[in-house]
């Protein structure tokens, strides 16, 4: 119980710091960018797919999202096998979020928060689409197994 309070204060300490950055749209940014900042809680050794939804102010194109953290094992949806992209295709366009998926599967043996590193490349669409990428954190919550026991 101890471990998971913990958590639990991780988390709202990281709600309460994302509260106070500026959105997007107060920012004046107007690319792609998480609706939110923080993803789902995940059981350790048990493989989970996690949904990151985006929105964008501007339409972008050819999208492919690679992910990676310490400890964390990462699997692609079989049709684009090194990355992901969004549900519907792999442009994003405005007023439009779609969400990219991905499998993880955690080797921790305790409660804790990882942080993850999530990298967006894409283009600015049309013939003269120019090449953009930009990494975006996230922390993962892990849960420890209490039924996985290590050999």
């Amino acid at each position: 119980m101890n471990g998971i309070r913990r958590i639990g204060v991780l988390a709202a300490a990281v709600l309460a710091a994302t509260a106070l950055t500026a959105t997007p749209a107060a920012a004046g940014h107007h690319g792609p960018n998480p609706v939110v900042p923080w993803l789902e809680v995940v059981m350790a050794h048990q493989p989970t797919w996690i949904k990151v939804w985006w929105d964008t102010g501007t339409r972008i194109c050819d999208a492919k999202v690679t992910v990676r953290a310490e400890h964390v094992g990462v699997t692609y949806p079989e049709n684009t096998g090194s990355y992901t992209s969004f549900r519907r295709d792999s442009d994003l366009k405005p007023d439009r979020p779609d969400y990219t998926a991905f499998k993880v599967d955690a080797d921790y043996n305790r409660n804790t928060m990882v942080p993850l590193e999530a990298t967006l490349s894409y283009n600015t669409c049309g013939s003269a689409a120019v090449e953009k990428a930009r990494t975006y954190w996230f922390l993962l919550p892990v849960l420890r197994d209490p039924d996985h026991h290590e050999r």
